[in-house]
């Protein structure tokens, strides 16, 4: 199957964080093939992203030079081959005003594990359920690119090429062969002291909030649990959640209520008991956050149980 546009990945559906200030332009070409899904792109603004793509092993890294992205909180640019952390939250930004031109490529767990012993960095001691940054040799990157933007020209021109098998499969061959020859013939970079602590950081913060749901608890709380101040802490949130702690702890309790709501009997709940439940005393605020994350009010999430 292959699309002049559509998604990364059937499985994500990346979200803008913000809001764009200007008119954003953008071509993204996709094709799914022999167990992988490839894609090109390129943005006129590099807007901030997140996505989980689930069960799948996701690599990403830009096609032009000159240009760079922030992805979970290190940077993406020149020979640099990001590997995401499967399964779990992964945020993107670039500099302001500056655009993104990128080639993406993920494939089954079954699919790496078969080439793992050809990667440099990995064995037990960097598993493949970490993310990593590979630096790749100057001659494979270039034929990975060229290749890309090859598949990228068929996908937009003539898409009936990889709906026939052989070429399919003699494509997927080819990504998957220059892909692990950057990967197997490149460094591992290591992370920064500081992207590790803030990685840490982060992983408190979450279970601080799993382990008091229903609490709402202030910035002071917060950063006394986690056992860091709270410069610290809004930054590591942002390089790894896309947003800043409080921001993103009422987005978690908007999103229990969302469930509680959808889950509830509309004649046995009420929209006000359920958003104190969850700390949201202030009900016009409450409702108009719900509306913004949502697109809808309590109450027609509520009533939708009938339906």
């Amino acid at each position: 199957m292959a699309l002049a546009i559509g998604d990364i990945n059937s499985g994500a559906k990346p979200l803008p964080l913000g809001r764009a200030s200007r008119r954003f332009d953008g071509m993204l070409a996709r094709a799914s093939f022999s167990g992988l899904n490839l894609g090109m792109g390129r943005f006129a603004q590099g807007i901030a992203q997140t996505a989980a793509i689930p069960g799948v092993h996701t690599f990403m890294f830009a096609t032009e030079p000159g240009i760079m992205r922030r992805v979970s909180g290190r940077k993406l640019f020149g020979r640099h081959i990001f590997h995401f952390r499967p399964n779990e939250r992964t945020v993107t930004g670039s500099p302001p005003g500056m655009p993104w031109a990128f080639g993406i490529v993920t494939m089954p767990f079954e699919r790496l594990t078969a080439h793992a012993p050809d990667l440099m960095g990995a064995g037990a001691a960097t598993p493949l359920d970490d993310d990593r940054m590979f630096v790749a040799p100057p001659a494979a990157m270039n034929e990975l690119v060229g290749l890309m933007n090859d598949i990228s020209d068929v996908i937009q021109h003539t898409p009936g090429v990889i709906a026939e098998p052989l070429p399919a499969k003699a494509m997927a061959g080819a990504v998957v062969d220059k892909l692990l020859a950057c990967l197997s013939q490149g460094l591992v970079k290591p992370d920064g002291a500081a992207v590790g602590r803030h990685r840490q950081i982060v992983a408190r913060f979450e279970r601080v909030l799993d382990e008091r749901p229903e609490e709402m608890l202030s910035l002071g709380d917060i950063c006394a649990a986690v056992g860091v101040a709270e410069r610290t802490l809004n930054l590591a949130c942002q390089e790894f959640l896309g947003e800043g702690a409080m921001r993103y702890a009422r987005n978690r309790r908007l999103d229990l209520v969302h469930a509680r709501l959808r889950a509830s009997d509309p004649a046995a709940a009420q929209v006000t008991g359920v958003a104190m439940t969850y700390g949201f005393w202030e009900l016009g605020r409450f409702a108009q956050a719900y509306r913004l994350r949502f697109g809808e009010r309590p109450s027609d999430t509520l009533r939708r149980k009938t339906h």
